[in-house]
């Protein structure tokens, strides 16, 4: 018996010291669309909040499932800057997120 507890406590201490997190966290992901879209080449009237829900592949590409925003142009505007760019080379599977975007007036 205290083979088999020894040997389950090297077996979990050498898979804790093997394992490392190469998810990205919603705040580097964030930080990388800010930075994919960069400024509007149109201008803005007001405030806009809109919400995007997207995948990211097993590629590490961004992949658009829905924007929920009141003006056509603006969503194009997102699709087109951020659908299927690189934002994590280290993704094992598929994640989805939802993430509030705020676009400030220009």
């Amino acid at each position: 018996m205290r083979k088999l507890v020894l040997f389950v406590l090297f077996a979990m201490i050498n898979i804790s010291l093997f394992a490392t997190n190469e998810n990205p966290t919603k705040q580097e992901i964030r930080t990388t669309i800010v930075k994919l879209l960069g400024k509007t080449d149109f201008k803005i009237e007001k405030e806009l909040t809109t919400t995007v829900e997207f995948i990211i592949n097993k590629k590490g590409e961004l992949v658009i499932l829905d924007i929920a925003c009141p003006n056509p142009s603006v969503c194009d505007f997102i699709k087109n800057k951020l659908n299927y760019k690189k934002v994590h080379s280290t993704i094992t599977d598929v994640q989805f997120f939802k993430m509030p975007l705020r676009l400030l007036k220009s």
